[in-house]
């Protein structure tokens, strides 16, 4: 992926990279651990009954260690953001998951993969429209390629119902809307990773305190709490995962851009694939792995675009600061000897 896209960083441009790489490599990590995590909750230790309550402890726990880890900094500095735009990334990331969970009850799993991916065109439509970004044909062949190497990964069954699509096709478009939101606001506010999840965790928190009753049965709690003792500590390390993911996941966006971000949700696809054929014994096809080798190479060519891309502008900027360096160089020339002007 880009690792050069934001200007809003003061870092050299191979700190830059570094950084972004880091934060990238982080979040890969975080998602695969997280994905391990709950699927050994939920088969081993039998929390299948709760999942609602297991993301708002997610999101709680992201409150919780955002505030503990920022409480040293200048509280002036907090909440530099409108509240119509906290607001907004709120409401988008809260309808982003509940469509996505409606979209899978009505759609056949394969549709519902389907239907995701509409999430890179969504976004890289909204950055031209909302963020000023210019539309790459090269960019958009390269995205299009990814998400046929996703689709040839992943897709299996596809059905279409008339419910099942409207869900299928809104949930991109808040997700889409929640990625661009959290890009504007970091780079209008400079609001930097957990300064933003400070801002927007207790909102999603209460948001979704309401649906457990409605989605969980949670009249097992007491007792799985009084027999699974190990289950406790797996449910911890999901939460300490889900901020450790929720964190590398702003800070990716902060580094680089909405789209960079996306292309990365695929790159985590495919290691959440090879995770599950390496240590859940999943089965892996060949078409699977083809589409999994379709889908790297097209990230590839994206990171190579980009960051070439990015290397041109820096280009044209220094090219750009050196022409003003030296027509300011010789005014002051004239200004100072004014007999070298010449009529």
């Amino acid at each position: 992926m880009s690792v050069t896209e934001s200007t809003e960083s003061t870092a050299s441009p191979p700190a830059g990279r570094t950084l972004a790489c880091v934060l990238m490599a982080m979040n890969v990590f975080m998602t695969v651990g997280i994905v391990i995590a709950n699927k050994t909750l939920f088969t081993m230790y039998n929390f299948y009954f709760a999942p609602t309550l297991l993301l708002t402890l997610h999101q709680a726990t992201c409150s919780l260690g955002a505030h503990i880890s920022d409480s040293s900094r200048n509280k002036s500095e907090a909440n530099k953001a409108p509240a119509v735009f906290i607001a907004a990334i709120v409401l988008t990331r809260t309808a982003s998951n509940a469509l996505a969970n409606l979209s899978l009850k009505f759609n056949t799993v394969g549709t519902y993969q389907l239907l995701k991916m509409l999430n890179i065109p969504f976004v890289f439509v909204g950055e031209w429209i909302f963020l000023n970004q210019p539309l790459k044909v090269s960019i958009a062949i390269t995205l299009t390629v990814l998400c046929a190497g996703v689709g040839i990964a992943t897709v299996g069954d596809i059905s279409f119902s008339i419910v099942g699509t409207i869900f299928g096709c809104t949930s991109p478009v808040a997700a889409a809307a929640n990625a661009l939101l959290v890009k504007h606001v970091q780079s209008a506010y400079k609001l930097k990773g957990n300064e933003l999840l400070k801002s927007i965790t207790p909102w999603i928190v209460l948001t979704q305190i309401g649906l457990i009753f409605v989605t969980d049965d949670i009249t097992q709690l007491p007792h799985w709490l009084e027999t699974e003792t190990t289950g406790i500590l797996v449910l911890a390390l999901s939460c300490l995962l889900a901020w450790g993911l929720e964190w590398s996941y702003v800070s990716v966006v902060d580094c680089t851009s909405a789209m960079t971000m996306q292309v990365l949700g695929h790159v985590k696809t495919v290691w959440i694939i090879v995770t599950g054929y390496l240590l859940f014994a999943s089965p892996l096809s060949t078409r699977t792995a083809y589409g999994m080798s379709l889908a790297m190479a097209a990230v590839g060519l994206y990171t190579y675009l980009k960051n070439a891309s990015a290397a041109t502008k820096v280009a044209e900027d220094n090219a750009g600061e050196s022409a003003a360096l030296t027509k300011n160089d010789t005014l002051c020339e004239f200004a100072e000897d004014p007999k070298k002007i010449v009529a």
